[in-house]
């Protein structure tokens, strides 16, 4: 049954306490997320039944309502025909400025919601960049001639720009999440990878700020130095613009924040962006080598639960981290596409077991969105989650085949989609990822089919 998104926009905005109740609206592929300010106006139980709902979570400090396909047209809509803002995020005065309580909880919500909010921007370009490279990869394997093209040299440096500028990419990114000018912020990324800059690193000659040697580094496809520097920038441009008179702040005041920050970003930010880099992939690679890789199956198993609060956009950070450091990603990429087979494979199994033509024919949608598409919310939040024990098949099918990839060594060697179409950006380990995919796909049906489930489950709302 078709959905009338001007009928689902509008009851979406009535329950969730009506437009004056909301100071941000943003998208993922598949919810909306919404900043409201006070989150016991909104009707949660009703919204969940509107039809077009998948289901209502709240994490990372955002009220978020899944809608699996129908969220673009609902989101154009919010941003055409209501006056909300979109695509920003509150500024900290506005977060902090909310009736809860400022405990541990608070906080770490806090520091979720701006990694979160920073990154999204441009992680979809980096997907399309990653696998870019995994098509020309796979092009030049079977026909080695064709790397000596230009057109394939051409497409190369396209497909490695946006890994090499990332910082600028992060820049952008995280200036916007803090409502700071976000020039400021691309040029100090830039200035970190101007050429001349690049080619002192290595060299033999000591370079010095102010009287204090440099920590010279590369700081290509790096994450925290450009985060780090970003927020100091943002800092420095409230703090400038605040002090400086009127008529002098057009000139001065952009002159010091950039002749106050380069020294700051370039004797301590940027070097303890890479340290601080360094620390949390060697946390990950050492916890890879005391499990032996079961690790990648635990995570997979609570993947689920990740989802569902929202917080799986915070893992982009240390993914980042590991392919640039290590030039790989053992860890989080196979857990995500692991996961994503696991949804599916459950739905598989909920359409092979199910009597309901409907239910088969919405477990069949949402098994090839979730495995092919790698979008998992429609899986979860439509069939698994509602029926209950098909869930719990997704944590045993996880568990096992993330094991699988953990133990046979799978390493994703690029950002992709997380899906079976991800499967050659694993390159020398494909056939590790490939088996492990088997098991995960294996593993759910069959838990599926054994525990079976209430089909009566899914005619609650």
């Amino acid at each position: 049954m078709a959905i009338n998104v001007e009928e689902l926009t509008s009851t979406i905005i009535e329950k969730i306490g009506g437009i004056e109740n909301v100071t941000l609206a943003e998208m993922c592929v598949t919810r909306l997320r919404f900043k409201l300010k006070d989150k016991n106006k909104a009707d949660t139980e009703g919204l969940k039944k509107v039809n077009g709902v998948l289901s209502v979570v709240y994490g990372a400090g955002l009220y978020q309502v899944v809608l699996g396909a129908n969220v673009f047209p609902v989101f154009e809509k919010i941003k055409r025909d209501y006056n909300i803002e979109t695509s920003e995020v509150v500024e900290d005065s506005e977060l902090l400025a909310q009736p809860e309580k400022k405990n541990f909880n608070y906080y770490l919500q806090a520091v979720i919601q701006f990694l979160s909010a920073s990154v999204t921007p441009f992680v979809t370009v980096l997907y399309g960049a990653g696998m870019l490279k995994v098509v020309l990869s796979l092009a030049s394997y079977f026909w080695p001639e064709v790397a000596q093209n230009s057109t394939y040299t051409l497409f190369n440096y396209l497909a490695t720009t946006p890994f090499y500028f990332m910082p600028i990419l992060i820049a952008y990114g995280t200036a916007k999440t803090l409502k700071s000018n976000p020039v400021f912020a691309i040029a100090m990324a830039a200035a970190l990878l101007y050429p001349d800059f690049v080619g002192l690193v290595g060299g033999d000659t000591t370079v010095t700020m102010l009287g204090i040697p440099v920590i010279l580094v590369k700081y290509a496809n790096t994450f925290l130095p450009a985060l780090l520097s970003t927020i100091l920038l943002a800092y420095l441009e409230r703090f400038f613009y605040k002090v400086v008179p009127a008529v002098l702040r057009t000139v001065f005041a952009p002159l010091c924040i950039l002749a106050f920050a380069y020294p700051i970003v370039v004797l301590i930010v940027a070097p303890l962006g890479t340290i601080i880099g360094g620390y949390i992939v060697n946390m990950f690679v050492g916890l890879y080598k005391v499990t032996g890789g079961i690790s990648v199956g635990l995570l997979a198993a609570v993947w689920p639960f990740i989802v569902m609060g929202g917080f799986n956009m915070l893992f982009v950070a240390p993914m980042l981290e590991l392919l640039s450091n290590l030039k790989y990603d053992n860890f989080f990429r196979p857990t995500w596409v692991l996961h994503n087979i696991a949804e599916g494979g459950a739905c598989i199994g909920v359409a092979i077991r199910a009597k309901d033509k409907q239910l088969k024919s919405d477990a069949i949608s949402a098994a090839i969105g979730a495995i092919v598409s790698g979008v998992s919310e429609p899986a979860i939040y439509g069939i698994n989650l509602r029926l209950r024990k098909p869930l719990l098949a997704v944590v045993i099918g996880g568990f096992v085949g993330g094991c699988t990839a953990g133990l046979l060594g799978a390493k994703a060697y690029s950002l992709g989609y997380s899906s079976i179409l991800a499967i050659p950006i694993f390159l020398d380990t494909m056939l590790a990822i490939t088996i492990a995919i088997g098991v995960t796909l294996v593993v759910s049906i069959a838990a599926t089919l054994i525990m079976g489930f209430d089909e009566d489950a899914i005619a609650e709302k």
